[in-house]
């Protein structure tokens, strides 16, 4: 008997294959199901007690960051100079550099609710990437991963993990790797960013697909001019030494500490759908009020990949359950109804237009928006 995920695959891969837009084929994702960040995926460093930045205030942060419940004076270090984004705080005690234009905190409260909401996802995301099962391996190479290539997968070691030199993960841009570490994590440092120990993406693998999850009492530490890919969620501090570049996220349920870094999040942009109007056109657009979910467009990096980039995500108004499929429009390609209609043809079981999300699991729903805005040209 199919189960209704393995229809929610075989359909998916249906209609995006019939599509007449001028679209790719779909592709199966390899590895595991990717973590759902929430509304933590709105944030490049997430903390609980604060934000250190011990150089000389020449770190190069793109994206949101914030730390909750400590106070907002715990993220004072990290200057508006430094940040394309927004510091979010639990309350009015930032100062900075004394230019505070960059400060988001409370009053009013939504702010604080913004970055506890982002705090408790964290620990959310954190619980699912450690509690995953059936790991593809185990104890690989005693815990040395330099030199050595990855293909998409669940990883586990019940040890630390170093990084001595450069590895590489292989796969697709659909493709998703989780680390689950019950130790310590430990990158390598070198004289440079080029000859530094780097984390490689290869075949078109993304770093919004990769998670490591580290739950040793040491915390994350990326050496000096080391190159780091992915989301961390640390149960300890993270230490992003001097000259290091992350690309993707820096979660920590205790401290991040920065020197003269460079960090952006992976295939981050702002959101920029929204709901259609009831004739399911595409030109009506405009955000809802309250807590939004960013469904992110895991291979449009702004860096590497401009066209893709400028269309990336939809926003989805909370509860997600709530919100039926037929007012969602994805900005400059095909509709969902036009999507869904032509769908049909093939797969009439496939859900129609004007059924809500909860007759799927959240975390499907959310794959299928991916795929569709990673269609988007």
């Amino acid at each position: 008997m199919v189960s209704m995920k393995q229809k929610i695959r075989i359909y998916s891969a249906t209609f995006l294959s019939i599509l007449s837009f001028g679209l790719p084929a779909f592709a199966y994702a390899a590895g595991p199901t990717r973590l759902d960040l929430m509304s933590a995926g709105n944030f490049t460093i997430i903390t609980k007690t604060g934000i250190t930045n011990t150089g000389s205030h020449t770190s190069t942060l793109t994206g949101n960051i914030g730390s909750s419940p400590i106070t907002s004076a715990a993220m004072d270090n990290v200057f508006c100079s430094e940040i394309t984004g927004t510091i979010y705080g639990v309350d009015a005690a930032y100062t900075g550099s004394g230019a505070t234009t960059c400060f988001a905190g409370n009053p009013p409260l939504s702010n604080k609710t913004t970055i506890d909401n982002a705090v408790l996802d964290m620990g959310t995301a954190y619980t699912d990437a450690e509690g995953r099962t059936l790991p593809d391996g185990t104890e690989l190479y005693a815990g040395n991963l330099g030199s050595q290539t990855f293909a998409p997968g669940l990883y586990k070691w019940s040890t630390n993990v170093i990084i001595p030199t450069s590895m590489t993960l292989s796969g697709g841009s659909n493709d998703v790797w989780i680390f689950q570490i019950a130790g310590n994590l430990d990158v390598s440092s070198g004289a440079s960013i080029p000859t530094g120990t780097q984390i490689i993406l290869a075949g078109g693998a993304q770093a919004s697909n990769v998670f490591w999850q580290v739950g040793g009492v040491s915390g994350t530490t990326l050496g000096t001019y080391s190159t780091f890919n992915g989301t961390i969620l640390a149960s300890k501090q993270i230490v992003i030494q001097t000259g290091a570049v992350l690309t993707g996220q820096a979660f920590s349920q205790t401290q991040v500490t920065l020197d003269a870094n460079r960090i952006s999040m992976a295939g981050y942009v702002a959101p920029v759908v929204a709901q259609s109007s009831t004739s399911g056109g595409q030109g009506s657009s405009s955000t809802s009020g309250g807590h939004n979910r960013n469904w992110i467009n895991p291979v449009a990096d702004p860096v590497t990949d401009p066209v893709v980039a400028t269309v990336v995500a939809t926003v989805v108004s909370e509860p997600v359950s709530a919100q039926p499929l037929s007012t969602l429009v994805i900005v400059g390609g095909p509709t969902l109804e036009q999507i869904l209609s032509l769908a049909s043809n093939v797969a009439p079981s496939f859900p129609n237009t004007g059924i809500a999300p909860h007759a799927i699991e959240s975390h499907w729903y959310d794959s299928a928006l991916r795929m569709l805005a990673e269609y988007v040209k």
